[in-house]
């Protein structure tokens, strides 16, 4: 079952009360149809992208690939609007993505992988002869 909690104290480490805090889902009423993710997805997206940057970006696209499909509800008096925060949350990815630029890998993480750097003296030679 997911969970979901916000604690304000802890936003200033990066972690999942931060994320919540920074995307404007902390208010959950009730929990399970009002909040953008669980605390679980989260927390498997914040270990997934190491980049604080990289990782507020992938929770963006997961609250964005979750509303896609969710419209504004009426029922007698009780009405769900989530049009107006998803257009907030996309505003919002597009700024981060255009701001991060995140489509190459940061160099840091050529070092980490193969203790090498990515590019090279003569990386472009060619010493096949055929």
């Amino acid at each position: 079952m997911p969970t979901y909690s916000y604690n304000p104290e802890q936003i200033k480490q990066n972690g999942m009360d931060r994320l919540r805090f920074e995307l404007g889902d902390t208010k959950f009423s009730p929990a399970e149809l009002t909040a953008a993710l669980s605390d679980e997805e989260y927390n498997a997206v914040l270990e997934m992208n190491k980049s604080w940057k990289r990782a507020k970006l992938a929770a963006l696209e997961a609250i964005l690939m979750k509303f896609a499909h969710s419209c504004d509800t009426r029922v007698g008096p009780l009405s769900y609007s989530f049009s107006d925060r998803v257009e907030k949350w996309r505003q919002l990815y597009e700024e981060l993505k255009s701001k991060y630029n995140t489509s190459a890998p940061p160099l840091s993480s050529a070092y980490e992988k193969n203790s090498q750097p990515y590019f090279y003296e003569d990386m472009h030679c060619n010493d096949w002869k055929g």
